[in-house]
């Protein structure tokens, strides 16, 4: 290897380290179809340049909570866990290329006491992150990087003990095939860190009729690096939600706003390798009809190769 090589190695840990977010994905933190907050490419990706033929891998657990319906009339609550398997290559120095696969367990329950419980695939997304313009060629201190991804319809549609379709907003996924746009913003005021990103949701017509809604979900974050091997973030994520459509006809519970305070952790206990751990706390929730979401839970680890 040679020392540019070592050099730019050695920053891409560094910089891994200090501004880490994926957290979607997620959800993104990607949390599901329509539910997913935040910005995946930060977990798996980190926020800094990479180095060519770069490769990380990761694993995400995740655990969140929804309701939505009119109390005592058709209310649906959900409790969800999901496992987040992720894979990511940097063909260019300039281009990082993720692939999730999410595997999910999920649980509905109703006003008349029935219950139903899922487990299976979700949709897979493919993302890649081309980074655009850096400052200086070692250790930049600003990171401008476009996003673009599609998701594909891998997850089953979910329904009652009825056979009708469970509300959008409960599916794993979206029956359809959903590009993905976006920009971020990075600066490295070391020991400091900060990352900003804003990413739009294009859904398309799915199965039955269903169409998810399109989203605008942002995050920013900032981060310390306290030692070499600790860091903590304080990150606040959003999500604007459009109107979707079941049977063709607008969902009386979508669409609305929500924004969540996400407090981080980050430890690297060896290295090449990172473990960390959030919650995001609905801090304001505008969703039209009835529609709650809980706190989002999350554990992760991610390994350089």
């Amino acid at each position: 290897m040679t020392v540019r090589a070592r050099l730019r190695r050695a920053t891409a840990g560094a910089a891994a380290l200090g501004a880490l977010g994926a957290l979607a994905s997620a959800g993104d933190a990607y949390a599901c179809a329509t539910c997913g907050c935040g910005d995946p490419t930060l977990t798996a990706l980190g926020v800094e340049k990479p180095y060519q033929n770069r490769v990380r891998a990761s694993i995400e657990g995740r655990y969140r909570t929804d309701r939505i319906g009119a109390p005592n009339v058709d209310e649906i609550n959900l409790h969800e866990q999901r496992i987040d398997v992720q894979g990511a290559w940097a063909p260019h120095e300039r281009v990082f290329l993720l692939l999730t696969v999410p595997i999910m367990r999920r649980e509905v329950s109703y006003v008349n006491l029935a219950r139903k419980l899922t487990l299976g695939l979700g949709d897979v997304e493919l993302r890649a992150k081309v980074f655009l313009y850096q400052d200086t060629s070692e250790m930049p201190r600003h990171l401008i990087s476009a996003i673009g991804g599609v998701k594909f319809p891998t997850a089953p549609l979910q329904r009652d003990d009825t056979g009708k379709l469970l509300p959008i907003e409960l599916q794993p996924g979206t029956g359809s095939v959903d590009p993905i746009l976006g920009l971020s913003y990075a600066y490295f005021p070391r020991p400091w860190s900060a990352y900003a990103s804003v990413q739009a949701f294009f859904p398309t017509k799915g199965t039955e009729g269903f169409r998810a809604s399109a989203a605008l979900r942002s995050t920013v974050a900032v981060q310390y690096q306290v030692t070499t091997w600790f860091a903590p973030r304080l990150a606040i994520d959003t999500r604007l939600d459009g109107k979707a459509l079941e049977d063709g006809a607008s969902s009386r519970d979508s669409s609305g706003f929500i924004g969540f305070l996400s407090p981080e952790v980050l430890v690297s206990p060896m290295t090449d390798l990172m473990l960390y751990a959030s919650v995001r706390i609905p801090i304001l929730q505008a969703l039209n009809g009835y529609h709650r979401e809980g706190a989002i839970y999350t554990v992760g680890a991610a390994v350089d190769f």
